[in-house]
């Protein structure tokens, strides 16, 4: 437990320090697979809790998905992220191992999960008082992202990782775009 405090206060007060401790795990990419597994069941267990139990809307316009669909949403489309993200970093000189950036995205998930539980108990407190924490979070989970990924990928600037970001983003929809018209859907359905 000491590992995982060490690392939220790291997280929160230099993201690059943290990403060298994840990475000093030197995980293979089973266990990060696995870890990563485990935080997106978690998160998907914690969505549901919330909705009361009943299938989720994720997108506006969609069918509401069962708890096994979202996970492989959920985790297909965050471990092509990850892929996107390590190819746009060789363009920039960064190097890093695949399963180091799983572990990477494992850790945001749990933030993530950690900032959604916070969150939904402030929201009992004052509404507005939970909006405008969130809106403060978001901005620091991307602070901790960027320096998590920088550390990752080697790229000596957080600026570079959240540029590495950004493009990972556009090639992971294009290429999800690419893939739905090629099984038969048609534009207006791949459109958000």
């Amino acid at each position: 437990m000491n590992f995982i405090s060490n690392l939220l206060w790291l997280s929160l007060t230099n993201p690059t320090e943290a990403g060298a401790h994840i990475l000093a795990l030197r995980l293979n990419l089973s266990a990060a697979l696995s870890a990563f597994a485990v935080t997106i069941i978690i998160a998907v267990v914690l969505m549901f809790a919330l909705s009361g139990f009943q299938p989720t809307t994720v997108l506006p316009g969609f069918a509401p998905m069962a708890p096994v669909v979202l996970v492989a949403i959920m985790g297909l489309g965050t471990l092509g992220l990850v892929g996107c993200i390590w190819l746009a970093a060789r363009a920039f000189g960064g190097s890093g191992r695949f399963s180091d950036g799983v572990l990477v995205f494992a850790w945001i998930q749990i933030l993530q999960v950690g900032l959604q539980i916070v969150q939904t108990t402030l929201m009992v407190i004052s509404v507005t008082f939970a909006g405008l924490i969130s809106i403060f979070a978001t901005g620091l989970l991307f602070w901790i992202l960027f320096g998590l990924l920088n550390s990752w990928l080697n790229l000596g600037s957080m600026w570079k990782a959240a540029l590495c970001f950004v493009l990972g983003v556009i090639g992971l929809s294009m290429g999800g775009a690419f893939i739905l018209v090629s099984l038969g859907f048609g534009p207006q359905q791949v459109a958000l």
